[in-house]
């Protein structure tokens, strides 16, 4: 277990992003990134019991002008600014994460049989994606605490990959909100409201309005 995660997000938890189970190596940081940049975070975060996380810009991204625009956008015309943002801890278990604040939690690749709702919910963040669920365990993280917010995903332009309908209802991305955080003002509508965004077709004009 590495010393170096626990304190480096006792410090720095609420201003980062916290990817667990990020596997040996990062890519596909697309909508992490959006995430990052919306929610407007100093730090990205890996976390895997893996021996060894590396990371490489160049391919990094499904989509690198799209990323690089954001990044841009967000470091001054400086995107190069991110790769000094990500910090890489591996050797570490995610269940020693347990009451670590951090304001975005994703869970990329969650291996079959692997809970950790517990831990997610006691690390208190604002948002938790789950993406690219075909052969990972979904987390279910709803209740009291937490519940899916379908505009959040529109509102953060969330890209599903592959985006196939194994799971009915869903497109391969899900997007937990702490329930008294509001991504956008269709979180705090009614059900059949909800509803109603969810089935429309031009989803972002909505949320313009």
């Amino acid at each position: 277990m590495s010393d170096a995660a626990l304190e480096f997000l006792k410090k720095h938890g609420s201003r980062s992003l916290v990817s667990l189970g990020c596997g040996n190596f990062l890519n596909r940081l697309d909508n992490h990134v959006r995430l990052f940049v919306k929610c407007e975070l100093e730090y990205y975060v890996a976390i895997d019991r893996v021996m060894k996380v590396e990371f490489n810009p160049d391919s990094a991204f499904t989509n690198w002008d799209t990323a690089h625009f954001l990044l841009s956008s967000y470091f001054g015309g400086r995107p190069e600014l991110f790769n000094d943002k990500v910090r890489t801890f591996p050797d570490t278990c995610v269940e020693e994460l347990r009451d670590i604040h951090c304001r975005v939690v994703v869970c990329q690749r969650v291996l079959p049989f692997r809970h950790w709702e517990e831990v997610i919910k006691s690390m208190s963040p604002v948002l938790v994606l789950q993406e690219d669920l075909n052969g990972c365990e979904l987390q279910d993280i709803s209740g009291d605490l937490y519940k899916k917010s379908f505009p959040g995903i529109i509102h953060y332009l969330l890209q599903p990959f592959r985006p196939n309908r194994f799971i009915p209802g869903e497109r391969n991305i899900i997007l937990w909100r702490r329930r008294d955080f509001f991504p956008c003002s269709y979180d705090r509508e009614t059900w059949w409201k909800r509803l109603h965004f969810r089935l429309a077709k031009n989803k972002s004009a909505m949320l313009e309005q």
